[in-house]
């Protein structure tokens, strides 16, 4: 049996309105300037007024970038850190969904940090490693999904346009506020997209040939929650459980990456970055594929039973995952097939080299080869 290290968040505080606390957490990092990092897209949902308000009562100096893209870049991060630095700021308050909390974890690297960020990513010849010397953080997500809140890691978009992972239990925020009220102002859509996300985290890692019975039970209570409340919520934004369930379901699956992840990943990634498409829908849509290639290694028959009877409420083997899946897909009206959103052949001989290069695959149960990337995309097409 290997060995395997759980990190996780100073504290995790959550319910319904726990972001109107946050003055009070913030001034738990101690005194200075806290750099806000989100997106217009937070901005304009009128969140960020709601937490700047609340930090202008309590006294609290602060700042707003809000120059985070989706799939936040190289650029995004040292733009963060120039404003950081010139701001004169002592830590970091990272509201909205993974773009900007991941990018917040890049700015904290290069914050304090040498060199650029390529020698903080995994794998990198000249890689070095990050210590604590880190601004404190404090992660508010307001999107269900990622679950970059509680992951030790961040997906940044380099200058190849490759997605890159930094990652290090110091990067981990000091405190997590989960409110699920923030989620509400999602459409159905985003709500849809974000929620196949945390359901492709916990399909992943349940399947990792790794002893991580923590990990393990972790997938299941996400499994569980998306396959409760993820449509409700998809069909009506405005109820608290389903709310409440899907963003302690996105917290639950990114929990389970101390096990690793796998294939949907590797082949996801490569679609949000040249093919623009949304990395939810992009998972979501990958996994009864996967599901399929994964099958024919026997030991992974005993977590797609499970997940199978999970999502379908009755005794189900293995081989009837990708159904179950392929069926809440259609239930959320998501498009599930890869020409849909314009895919083509030609994207598919870029995509699956690069798609070898990714870091999820190595921990997938069965290997991968270069073929087996392009033969996985074009069963999606």
């Amino acid at each position: 049996m290997s060995s395997i290290g759980y990190n996780f968040p100073g504290a995790i505080y959550a319910g319904w309105g726990e972001s109107m606390k946050i003055a009070e957490y913030v001034s738990q990092l101690g005194e200075g300037k806290t750099f806000i990092v989100t997106d217009k897209g937070v901005i304009d949902a009128g969140i960020i007024k709601k937490i700047t308000q609340s930090l202008d009562q309590a006294g609290i100096p602060h700042t707003v970038f809000d120059g985070v893209q989706p799939n936040p870049t190289v650029n995004n991060v040292y733009e963060g850190v120039a404003k950081y630095r010139e701001e004169n700021c002592n830590h970091i308050l990272a509201v909205g969904g993974g773009s900007p909390i991941d990018a917040a974890k890049g700015i904290l690297v290069m914050a304090r940090h040498p060199g650029t960020l390529r020698n903080y990513y995994r794998g990198e010849p000249d890689y070095i490693p990050i210590t604590g010397d880190v601004p404190p953080f404090i992660a508010v997500p307001t999107t269900s999904g990622t679950g970059s809140e509680v992951s030790r890691g961040a997906i940044i978009t380099d200058e190849d346009n490759r997605k890159r992972s930094v990652g290090s239990r110091h990067i981990l925020p000091k405190t997590v506020v989960l409110d699920p009220q923030l989620t509400v102002t999602m459409p159905p859509r985003l709500t849809a997209y974000t929620g196949l996300d945390a359901l492709s985290h916990s399909v992943e890692a349940i399947t990792v040939n790794i002893y991580a019975p923590i990990a393990d039970a972790f997938a299941r209570e996400g499994l569980r929650l998306v396959s409760e409340s993820l449509v409700e919520a998809y069909m009506d934004g405005s109820e608290k459980k389903p709310r409440m369930d899907m963003m302690n379901a996105s917290s639950l699956g990114a929990l389970v990456f101390h096990k690793g992840l796998g294939v949907i990943h590797s082949l996801a990634h490569q679609l949000s970055t040249r093919c623009n498409m949304p990395h939810g829908a992009a998972c979501g849509l990958l996994i009864p594929h996967a599901i399929r290639f994964n099958l024919k290694e026997p030991g992974t028959h005993r977590a797609y039973k499970e997940v199978a009877e999970i999502f379908t409420g009755r005794k189900a083997g293995a081989e009837d995952a990708p159904a179950a899946i392929e069926g809440l897909i259609q239930a959320l009206n998501v498009p599930s097939k890869l020409g849909d959103w314009g895919v083509t052949e030609v994207d598919i001989d870029v995509m699956a080299p690069n798609a070898m290069l990714d870091h999820c695959h190595p921990r997938n149960p069965r290997k991968c080869s270069e073929e087996d990337m392009r033969a996985l995309y074009r069963a999606a097409m």
